[in-house]
């Protein structure tokens, strides 16, 4: 059953579209296919959604097959922000590394 609002790319891509959630600047791509998509956090779709809406970002809120609800940034979350315009997350650092 697919997850409302979010739109199946291919086998193995979902994507949240910008107008998913407001403010959001780019789309968010998970990779999963049909099956582990099945598994999905609520919690960590809304994630990927709002990495997209924080400044700087570059490109889209990416999250891989593995992701699970994190600390604002899902587990298994990637994204990539400009250098001058963007946000350093510890979400998306990970707190461990600290």
């Amino acid at each position: 059953m697919p997850i409302e609002g979010l739109r199946r790319i291919d086998a193995n891509r979902l994507e949240i579209p910008k107008n998913y959630k407001a403010g959001m600047r780019t789309n968010g791509i998970i990779f999963v296919d049909e099956v582990l998509e099945k598994g999905l956090e609520t919690g960590a779709i809304e994630q990927v959604a709002n990495v997209a809406t924080l400044p700087g970002i570059v490109g889209s809120s990416l999250a891989m097959p593995d992701i699970h609800t994190g600390y604002g940034f899902t587990i298994g979350g990637v994204a990539a922000f400009d250098i001058h315009d963007g946000v350093i997350s510890p979400g998306g650092v990970g707190y461990d590394i600290n």
